[in-house]
């Protein structure tokens, strides 16, 4: 009897072919929203260091002088927003903060400024003086809402002044303390 030979053609079939094509598309529905997220988490990093440096910057000037300077938000017209996620030259930054000493170093995606005691630098807050908020203002994923960094340094009462321009008071953390002395992320403002 004879046998009969039948090939079959090496491949693919259509079948095959769609459930990679479904694994692919499942792996990158969860892949992409985490690396967008990753890359935000890793643009207000840049916050968290300059506000550790220039509060370093504060309190040595306070050392010296006995006093904190207030800096309105630079750069002002941006405010965080404009360019979006775009990063933006900080020469201006390191103008208006220059009677503390403090640059950021190379360009930056946040507007920063200083709230102290007294006058147009300080108009929420609480205690007469020896007190300082730095803050930084980014709109990091575009969507025109501000992600917000501060750093508290409250007078020997515990009172602080809130943020310059949107008036956020000190943040606490997952246990309702007070978040001072360090950089802390406003969670009402940051909605990533």
């Amino acid at each position: 009897m004879a046998r009969l030979n039948h090939h079959r053609s090496r491949g693919f079939t259509l079948i095959e072919l769609m459930i990679v094509v479904a694994i692919i598309g499942i792996l990158a529905s969860v892949a992409i929203p985490s690396f967008i997220n990753y890359q935000l988490t890793s643009k207000r990093a840049e916050a968290y260091a300059n506000l550790s440096a220039l509060a370093k910057a504060q309190k040595a000037y306070f050392a010296e002088f006995n006093t904190f300077v207030g800096v309105l938000a630079e750069p002002s017209t941006a405010l965080g927003v404009a360019p979006v996620a775009i990063k933006r030259d900080s020469a201006s930054i390191g103008g208006a903060f220059s009677l503390v000493g403090w640059v950021p170093e190379g360009d930056v995606f946040f507007d920063y400024d200083t709230s102290v005691p007294g006058g147009a630098f300080g108009p929420g807050c609480a205690c007469a003086s020896g007190c300082f908020t730095a803050t930084a203002y980014g709109d990091l994923d575009g969507d025109g809402g501000l992600s917000v960094v501060t750093y508290v340094h409250p007078d020997a009462l515990g009172q602080a002044c809130s943020t310059m321009i949107l008036g956020y008071l000190t943040p606490v953390d997952i246990n309702g303390n007070d978040m001072i002395d360090q950089p802390a992320r406003v969670v009402a403002a940051d909605d990533f």
